[in-house]
């Protein structure tokens, strides 16, 4: 994190040295004509809106130099990015009233089913304090001021209300994605601390942890299932992962060791990553070359997987007995001759010897026959990431319970991101349809790649709306 900071300001000081010596600079014709040494920059997306604006030259009759006619012959086209700010837009619902004066009833529209039928906010506004407070890691006393700059005064108490709202609506959703990762053959496992504020002994912060749950790549749309809890026991996963059975891939923490041991339908699956990353540490030290050789082995290894990744399972399963299993052979043998050459206790002895204990290296070598199991558990590692960078705003979970809903939201909106769906759009419209939405029908409702959300009905871009 500081690191990205740091690069982030060297690249403004840069860009700032830059602009302030071609100001200084004269230029003639050559050097503006010359191209830029900068990298290609990527074309803009297609779906964004386009605004055309034409620039017409002086004059489009005929050449100032020599009086001839002129012809248009092509458009010379710059795309330059534009910000518009959020707004905000009130909707009023008009219910017109009609009265009987023979039996004296009076008849008039239902309002649709809110998410909070007496609140002011409509679903698209809870949707962007939810997905900014658990997604772009804003406070909501941070939110509060930039909602400010609009001239809309909403208290801290207000939106916390929205949020539980919110995650007390989507927990029934959160539950049932987790029931779909258990349907998963192979799922990834990480853990993280997390601060939990402990109410009932007068605000004293605690460590927690969240932990981590992700569908292998290769077993069908992507789930990702996080949980808040106090502590880093085996019985944590253990009762996640109740009832189910496949390959868990993780890294070398005890707890998973210890759940496999006592659930035989669990398979341990070790991960190639942590092998790498104790060498390369060892390597950025000292340069030594022994960890060198190591990661020049594992090198090969890493770039057969990413060559024959996008095949299916039954074909890199093939892959990896023809050429994966004789490489890893190969790195054994290596590593149990070097073990012997080393000094007991040092960096380099632990890095050789953790891949071959006992109990490792069976777990880092069961990928060879099923082609579904990933050599490494970055998946997990990259989604449990962001929570880092959010810790640094939240500081700590207000509670339990607050815990429990963020890991619920954060679910969901994460398994949402995954699929490719726009995390706004898809919980604005679950928002939307919940509050009257049938309990049998929920699993529709899921953000995997069968979600699809209807613009039409959402409503049109009409200023007057008829709602039956």
């Amino acid at each position: 994190m500081q690191r990205s900071l740091f690069e982030e300001d060297v690249d403004a000081d840069i860009a700032a040295i830059e602009t302030h010596l071609k100001a200084q600079r004269p230029q003639n014709a050559d050097e503006k004509k010359s191209p830029s040494s900068r990298p290609v920059r990527k074309p803009l997306p297609a779906n964004l809106e386009r605004v055309t604006r034409v620039i017409e030259p002086g004059t489009t009759d005929c050449c100032p130099g020599c009086q001839g006619e002129l012809r248009h012959f092509r458009d010379e086209i710059s795309e330059k990015l534009e910000y518009i700010p959020a707004k905000f837009v009130v909707n009023q619902y008009v219910r017109p009233q009609y009265n009987c004066p023979a039996c004296e009833k009076v008849f008039s529209g239902q309002m649709p089913a809110q998410l909070i039928p007496k609140g002011i906010a409509e679903s698209s506004l809870v949707a962007q304090v939810v997905i900014s407070k658990y997604r772009d890691y804003q406070p909501l006393y941070r939110q509060q001021h930039i909602f400010s700059r609009a001239d809309i005064e909403l208290p801290v108490s207000t939106m916390a209300g929205w949020v539980g709202a919110a995650g007390a609506a989507l927990a029934p959703l959160a539950a049932l994605l987790h029931q779909t990762l258990l349907t998963r053959s192979v799922i990834h496992a990480d853990e993280t601390t997390l601060q939990i504020l402990d109410t009932r002994k007068g605000g004293v912060v605690k460590r927690g942890y969240l932990w981590s749950y992700v569908s292998g790549e290769k077993t069908g749309d992507a789930v990702v299932c996080f949980e808040c809890l106090p502590g880093r026991g085996s019985q944590y996963p253990a009762s996640f992962l109740s009832g189910w059975s496949g390959h868990l891939v993780t890294d070398d923490y005890a707890a998973y060791k210890t759940m496999a041991k006592q659930n035989p339908g669990i398979i341990n699956t070790g991960c190639w990553s942590h092998v790498r990353r104790r060498f390369a540490d060892l390597y950025k030290a000292n340069s030594a070359p022994r960890a060198g050789m190591a990661l020049k082995m594992m090198s090969h290894l890493f770039r057969l997987e990413s060559k024959i990744s996008p095949r299916p399972p039954e074909k890199i399963a093939q892959w990896r007995r023809r050429y994966t299993k004789p490489l890893l052979e190969k790195f054994h043998a290596w590593l149990t001759e070097q073990v012997k050459a080393c000094p007991p206790g040092g960096a380099l002895h632990k890095a050789i010897s953790y891949p071959l204990k006992k109990e490792t290296w069976p777990t880092l070598v069961h990928f060879l026959e099923n082609g579904s199991i990933p050599v490494h558990n970055n998946r997990a590692e990259r989604t449990i990431r962001p929570v880092a960078m959010g810790r640094k705003s939240w500081l700590f979970a207000g509670s339990q319970a607050a815990g429990t809903r963020a890991a619920q939201i954060m679910s969901l909106l994460e398994t949402a991101k995954m699929n490719g769906l726009e995390p706004h759009a898809w919980l604005t419209d679950v928002l939307s349809r919940l509050p009257s939405w049938p309990e049998e029908r929920l699993h529709e409702l899921l953000p995997l790649n069968g979600f699809a959300f209807s613009i039409s009905e959402c409503g049109s871009d009409d200023d007057t709306r008829v709602i039956s």
